[in-house]
């Protein structure tokens, strides 16, 4: 698990040590300013822009998941992302969202087949896989985690 320092303020912490820490709320406008976050944090610590252009099309594809499909109660949830530079950079996304192991239960894109041809789903979750060095999923305490190792020269 990463460790961060505790935010200060409720939205956004960042860190002398190159680590940022966003509550998001569950809908459009929380991932838009999540990744206006996640953009000038990575501006301000000098990320490659392979490492934002992975990091932030990551986080995108994986909070949009969670906000269409995560929550059937229509209520606010929130979404909990800690990034840390690394070496190696790594992201955390943590939901309270219905269990979703993108590794074993999204399905696997059919890249053979013309995109009319293609199912809906699953192009860019199997993105975020062939962009991360490494990625897995827990499920624990009702949490929905996910990690994504990124390479030193991502993507």
């Amino acid at each position: 698990m990463i460790k961060c320092p505790v935010p200060s303020a409720p939205a956004v912490q960042r860190h002398e040590e190159g680590c940022l820490r966003l509550t998001i709320a569950n809908n459009i406008k929380g991932l838009a300013e999540s990744l206006d976050q996640l953009n000038g944090f990575l501006k301000s610590t000098g990320a490659s822009p392979k490492l934002a252009y992975a990091a932030s099309l990551a986080l995108e594809e994986l909070v949009s998941n969670t906000i269409k499909y995560g929550y059937d109660d229509g209520d606010q949830h929130h979404i909990d992302l800690v990034f840390r530079m690394g070496p190696p950079a790594v992201m955390t996304i943590e939901d309270n969202g219905r269990p979703f192991n993108p590794l074993v239960d999204a399905p696997l894109p059919d890249l053979h087949v013309g995109a009319e041809g293609r199912p809906i789903g699953g192009l860019g979750l199997h993105i975020v896989r062939t962009l991360a060095a490494s990625l897995n999923y827990r499920h624990v305490d009702g949490l929905n985690r996910v990690n994504i190792v990124f390479s030193r020269d991502s993507p």
